[in-house]
């Protein structure tokens, strides 16, 4: 509770000050604790204390947690690492680029027990704030290169890519006969 209280804090006073690359750890750090506990707990509102009112990644987060929580699964992810490698700050915007190691598996939510194969991935991010009324926000998160997963299925028919919210490109279908 004293962490959360801390980064509170945090968050308020750095709106107009300049966000060293600490700081800008703690802000990402704080999100990705927040979202991860919003998978561990299918519940989407949690998000809304670390995501902007109309940002993309609110969306993006909306529909993930959905398809879980539809299927009955819980995704227990954990922050194993994070490097923050640039921090760029307009006046009411910031950016800021990580290299992560998340460790993630899928739990029944009926039992508890895994679905599927765990998986440890390694990102390269970048996390756009904005600031709204005293803290900043995410707006949008991306991987600003291809995602090293460590799984190759997830426990429904998509690929694991799609999973983490990266896409898979189109198939593309040849000519008819």
């Amino acid at each position: 509770m004293r962490t959360f209280f801390a980064l509170a804090t945090l968050a308020l006073t750095l709106g107009c000050s300049r966000v060293s690359p600490s700081e800008a750890r703690m802000l990402v750090a704080r999100y990705n604790q927040v979202v991860s506990e919003a998978y561990r707990k299918n519940d989407v509102r949690l998000i809304d204390e670390v995501v902007g009112p109309d940002a993309p990644d609110g969306k993006r987060l909306l529909g993930l947690i959905g398809v879980r929580m539809d299927m009955g699964l819980i995704l227990d992810a954990r922050l194993e690492a994070l490097e923050v490698t640039g921090v760029e700050q307009g006046k009411e915007d910031l950016e800021v680029r990580t290299r992560e190691q998340w460790r993630y598996r899928d739990v029944s939510a009926a039992t508890g027990r895994q679905v599927g194969e765990a998986s440890v991935d390694h990102y390269e991010m970048l996390y756009r704030f904005s600031y709204h009324k005293g803290t900043w926000l995410v707006e949008e998160t991306r991987f600003t290169a291809p995602p090293q997963v460590g799984r190759k299925e997830v426990p429904w028919n998509i690929d694991a890519k799609d999973a983490h919210g990266m896409m898979s490109p189109p198939v593309k279908e040849g000519p008819k006969p």
